[in-house]
């Protein structure tokens, strides 16, 4: 079946790659790169993001390499990709927001055709592409104050059936566990918009680049294709617990972080995961893991404020 998007049709059998305008600035247009992909045989529409927050390179990368490698031939259904979505944040090298507004691209969905340009680029994502998905892939990779390893976040609800399905698809990434939100301008606003499964995956960091967070995406997708049978092979599936506990680990004075472990490290209770020195280089805080578990959402820079977060240590 075809569709159109932003006045484009793309027929079956067609991979097709265009622009989505969304608005202007005074020097230039502000766009969305897409990657259509219409199989030749008909099955689920499955929608795939990068580049919401910009610097996740990591989750680009691989959201890029799938699209590049997927043609029509293979493919049952039909496979929507936007590399990035943030693309003046991502021109800007910009953390987190869009920098013509300054706001945060992904506490804004479902967006506002009227509002300011981030609020523009939700509603013009949501409404030209989002809405013609059965599932949303939104692939995530540490932005810049941000080191993290493998886990993929799914949308609270009391829906079982769609519960059941995201925690599906999330199980057909290598991650070390599945974390529930209810944040409010997510990506997951499809969940409630549209009632399609929305799972975003995180694994990354903005420097250095690492390949095994590119493959973390790459593969996750190409599974979860296989899982949703737009694709020939039986994917690879872990169980994986929802939810484990998790403590985050804060800086109790301003200081220096000197950190002592890696994204994704296992750690053993009491085991020193860091300290905060003061500009003499004398010791303020050790930071010690409070139970068994692996260290994650990793703070990147070595400067820390009473109140930051350092680390988090999570229970699996």
């Amino acid at each position: 079946m075809s569709m159109i998007i932003g006045g484009t049709k793309i027929d079956e059998g067609e991979k097709v790659k265009g622009l989505l305008k969304v608005g202007e600035a005074p020097a230039h247009d502000v766009a969305m790169p897409y990657i259509a992909i219409s199989g030749a045989q008909p099955g689920p529409r499955l929608c795939v993001l990068g580049g919401i927050h910009p610097l996740e390179y990591a989750s680009i990368e691989g959201v890029l390499r799938v699209a590049r490698e997927i043609e029509p031939g293979v493919l049952r259904g039909t496979l929507l990709v936007v590399p990035v979505v943030n693309t003046d944040g991502f021109e800007a090298r910009a953390a987190f927001n869009n920098p013509i507004d300054y706001v945060n691209q992904n506490r804004v969905f479902p967006g506002d055709h009227a509002g300011t340009m981030s609020r523009r680029v939700a509603y013009i994502l949501f409404d030209e592409i989002v809405s013609k998905a059965d599932c949303l892939i939104d692939s995530h990779g540490g932005d810049l104050t941000e080191d993290i390893s493998r886990f993929v976040i799914i949308g609270d609800t009391e829906d079982e059936d769609i519960h059941r399905k995201m925690v599906g698809m999330a199980q057909c990434y290598d991650a070390l566990y599945i974390r529930l939100t209810n944040i409010k301008g997510s990506t997951k606003e499809a969940l409630d918009k549209y009632g399609i499964p929305c799972i975003t995956p995180e694994s990354g960091t903005p420097y250095p680049v690492r390949e095994e967070d590119i493959m973390f995406h790459h593969d996750g997708i190409i599974n979860v294709m296989r899982h949703l049978g737009m694709l020939e092979g039986s994917p690879e599936t872990r169980k994986l617990e929802v939810n484990p506990t998790q403590e985050r680990l804060y800086a109790e004075r301003g200081g220096i972080w000197r950190q002592g472990v890696r994204a994704g490290q296992k750690v053993k209770k009491g085991m020193v995961l860091g300290e905060v020195v003061n500009l003499f280089g004398e010791t303020l805080q050790t930071v010690r893991a409070p139970f068994d578990g692996v260290a994650n959402n990793l703070r990147t820079s070595c400067v820390a404020n009473t109140g930051d977060t350092l680390l988090s240590v999570i229970e699996v």
